[in-house]
Order: C-alpha cells, then structure tokens, then sequence
C-alpha cells in the first residue's frame, strides 16, 4: 500500500469501524424488534422500565436509598419525558453508544500499543456478539461498557501527560461508572498504583490523586447526598452490595448467578426480601446501610468458617470469567442466538477469540509503558468481580480493556509471522495457556437447565403478550428438557396474564400444570 493509500486509510478507519458497528447493531436491533421479548420485559429490563415511570409519577427522590444502580433508570425517565413511553427507542440510542464504545477501544489499542493493534482492536469490539446483542436489550450494560472504556482512553492520556487536568476527567469518567456499576471505583487505586510505580514523585498526590477523587466525587455525590437524606445511611451508591455479597459467598453458592434456598429472584422481591430477612433476624427495623451491612457479615462469616470452601467458590468464578460460556442472567444470549435465525447465528468474535487474544496480550504488556496501564485496569476490575458471582453482563465491561489487548496481540503476531518468526509469534501464547485452556473449555453448567429456562421464559413472555397456544408450547418444550426451569409461581403468573386477555381455556390448562410442582403438604 503507497504512503497516500495508506494516509487515506488511516483518515477514514474510524467512520468505517463506527459504521460497521452500527450496520450489525441496526440489524440485530430491527431483527429483535420482531421478536416477542420487548412485549413483556423481563428481570432488570422490567425493574428498570418500571423504575423510570415511578420517576416520572413520583418525582426525582426515591422514598429510600438506591438499591439499583441509578444512571440507567433515570436516563431511561429523561428520554421518556421527552418521548414517550417508548422503549425501543431507547435502543437505538443504545445501538449508537455502543458504535461509539468501539471508537473508543480503537483509540486505547492505538495509544498502548500502535495504529494497526488499535484498528483490530476496533474490529473485535464492532463483531463482538455480546456487545451486539446487549445493545439491542434494554439494560445499562452498554452504558457500562462505554464508560469503562471511556475511562480507560483518558487514563492513557493522563498517564501519558501526568496533567492534573486529565486526571480529573478521568475522574469524572470514573464517577460516571460508578453510577453504573459501583465496583468500577477499584479502577481508581489501580491507575494511581500504575502512576506510582511509573514515576513514584512526591507530587503524585497535587498532581493526580486529588484531581482524580474530584473528578470521581462530583458524579457519585448527589447520589450519597440523596441515599442519607432518604434515610439510608451512608450508601455511596447503592446498598445491594452486602446482600450480593452473601449470595457469591455462602453455603450453596456456586460461581454463577445462583439464589440460595428461600430466597427469590423475582424483581418485585428482589429489594424487599433481604431487607425484610435481616430484620427479623435482628428483631428492629434496618437502614438501607445498615442491611448491607447485615449481609456482608453473614457473607464473612461463611467465608471465616468455611475458607476451604470458599476457596473452592472463589476457583469456580475465577474459571467462569475466563470461560467462553456467557452465563446468562437476564436473557440468555445463547439461547436467542439459536433459537431465533437472527445475526446472532453469524460467524462474529465470541469471548473463545476475545479472551484467548486478550489473555495471551496480558504477556505483552510493560509494567511501566502505557500497555501496562491496561493491564493494571484489567486487573483491578477482575479482581472487584471475585467476591461476588460471575454472569455474562457482570463480566462485559472487562472487554473495554481486554479487547485493546488482543488487538495489540494481533499486530504483535502478525509483525513476526511476516518476519518468519514463527517462535516469536507464540511467545505470548506460552505464559496465557492457563488461561486459554479455561477459555476453551467446556462449561461445567447446567446447559440443559439453561435451555430450558430459556424457554420457560419465552413461555412467559408469550403468555403476558397474550399468545396462549404459543405459551403453552414453550413451557411444554422447557418441562422436556429439564421441568426444574418451571416453577408454580411461572405458571400461575402465565395463566393470570391470558385469563386478562381474554383465552381462560390456556390459562386453565397451565393452572393444573402448577398444581403438579406443588410439594406434598407436610404430613
């Protein structure tokens, strides 16, 4: 390629990854709107839809601290107020957020590493299946992603300039996702740690670490301000930390998004039912913070009497992040991808292609340079991910600083295979085969329980949309496959929604079908 060829390229390659990532998002989305799943949202998309009407019925304060992450509901009542109650157009917004996130990882590949790592950086983020399918649901893990990546591109800048202003918009990144994903305060220490270690001056502190808590202070602070002023204590962000916590670290708790006996994950229940059982077991009412707190310690205490099996818990999710398996959690991306003939079923990069790439780039990285800032970030926000249980959208912001990674493994590859250095090629390959062997690996999960809720769900949804016959056959296929994804509470549920619309002989139907999972009563 001549000098002018190439200036040419380089001057259009953002507009062309940009325009590749919202083509597949566009496609995906306009594919998603035909199915049934935006007629009756479900898990957190059905929290967070329900949260922003309250918003705009009740007013900016909630009635008690954040129990949720806040940005994404009252983001979500900002564009309804303007728009309507209109959830698909959120997505497009979403489609948009997520083209730009690739734009972003492209510049961080480009500032560690070179031009060519950042463009295959771009590359990856824009075929991303995950990040395709995540933003065409509604939910803030877009949001999450674009400001981790966000972050990560203005701490290159600031390590590389060490200007107290870029720390502190840095820092304003940070806050920002915070309000998204409150573990993203970890990334804080880590930048400064990397800084220190860089350049261990007397005047880091004036220079970089108050800027940055600033910076960090001034998006987070009305949400502080807004828990203690409702009564909860001091919650910085969010109080469902403790009780988290518990559910990563307890007797029954497997890696995965798991409930322990007793405990619902029903979103109505979600907030109210950890509160309520912690005060019973104290015998007075709590504060938001003071039921965290609650949580928390009954998690360490598991943890202090059983530390071999915590060990064991703590393994699993370390092998679950770094498996290819999306563990699902609100839908499931597996599932729809082979179950609704959309571009998901298309040959894009998975988590087998981005870990494994990423995972052998982590050997590539230079303490000191700004590829080992990179690291640093990547290893903060794994590391906030250990104490609690891993999902798929739980580990989506790590991509924002794995991808840039893997792109700059590919231009490091591709540089000595075109040498005919072959042994060179895979020398980053050696030190990550750990790490590449848990990627390729197959899932110790149950993929049947899996399929099958993933069809009780598709049951539910065509249940509440009014489809009984529909209905009927998902739940029939979910009980084929494994009748544990079916539950009494699903199919009454199901039934009371086609009894309001109007077909009682499937809503009877799916009536006696609950009475058949109902325990024998105790003799």
């Amino acid at each position: 390629m001549n000098p002018e060829m190439m200036d040419r390229f380089r001057r259009f390659r953002y507009p062309a990854v940009f325009l590749l990532a919202f083509g597949l998002r566009a496609v995906f989305l306009l594919q998603w709107l035909e199915l049934p799943y935006l007629g009756a949202l479900s898990s957190d998309a059905w929290a967070y839809d329900r949260w922003a009407l309250e918003i705009l019925d009740n007013g900016l304060l909630r009635h008690t601290a954040f129990y949720q992450s806040p940005f994404y509901p009252y983001f979500l009542a900002g564009f309804y107020k303007l728009f309507g109650h209109h959830p698909a157009g959120v997505l497009w917004l979403q489609v948009a957020a997520d083209a730009g996130t690739c734009l972003l990882v492209m510049r961080a590949g480009e500032r560690a590493f070179s031009p060519r790592a950042g463009l295959w950086a771009g590359l990856l983020c824009a075929l991303y299946r995950p990040f395709i399918f995540s933003a065409a649901v509604p939910g803030k893990e877009t949001f999450a992603v674009l400001s981790a990546a966000l972050f990560a591109l203005l701490a290159l800048r600031a390590g590389e300039s060490g200007r107290g202003r870029d720390y502190f918009y840095c820092g304003l990144a940070a806050g920002w996702a915070a309000l998204l994903r409150t573990n993203a305060l970890l990334l804080l220490p880590a930048l400064l740690l990397w800084a220190w270690q860089k350049n261990p001056v007397k005047h880091l502190l004036k220079a970089a670490a108050l800027p940055l808590l600033l910076g960090a202070a001034l998006p987070v602070l009305p949400a502080t301000l807004h828990n203690f002023a409702a009564g909860g204590g001091f919650v910085p962000v969010t109080y469902n930390g403790g009780f988290t916590f518990f559910l990563g670290n307890n007797p029954e708790a497997t890696g995965a998004g798991t409930y322990p006996s007793g405990f619902s994950s029903n979103p109505l229940l979600e907030e109210s039912q950890p509160a309520r059982l912690a005060e019973e077991a104290l015998g007075r009412p709590l504060k938001p913070a003071e039921v965290s707190a609650f949580w928390l310690r009954k998690g360490l205490s598991f943890i202090a009497e059983n530390p071999a099996a915590w060990l064991g818990q703590t393994a699993a999710k370390f092998f679950l992040f770094w498996n290819r398996y999306e563990i699902p959690d609100n839908y499931d991306l597996q599932f729809i991808s082979a179950n609704s003939g959309t571009l998901l079923g298309w040959p894009l990069a998975s988590f087998a292609l981005a870990g494994c790439l990423g995972a052998a780039g982590l050997f590539l990285c230079r303490r000191k340079e700004s590829s080992g800032l990179l690291l640093f970030l990547f290893a903060a926000y794994f590391a906030s991910l250990l104490p609690f249980w891993m999902t798929d959208r739980y580990r989506l912001p790590a991509l924002a600083f794995l991808l840039p990674l893997a792109g700059g493994l590919l231009d490091y590859a591709g540089q000595a295979l075109a040498s005919g250095d072959w042994r060179r090629a895979l020398r980053p390959a050696l030190p990550a085969s750990p790490l590449l062997l848990l990627c390729l690996l197959p899932t110790p999960l149950d993929r049947r329980l899996a399929e099958a809720a993933g069809w009780a769900q598709l049951g539910a949804v065509y249940a509440e949309t009014g489809d009984g016959p529909k209905a009927l056959r998902a739940f029939e296929t979910a009980a084929s496959v494994d009748p544990a994804a079916l539950s009494p509470e699903l199919l009454a549920a199901a039934a009371s929604y086609l009894d309001r619309r109007g077909d009682p002989g499937t809503a009877a139907v799916l009536r006696a079908a609950a009475t058949e999972f109902q325990p024998a009563p105790p003799k």
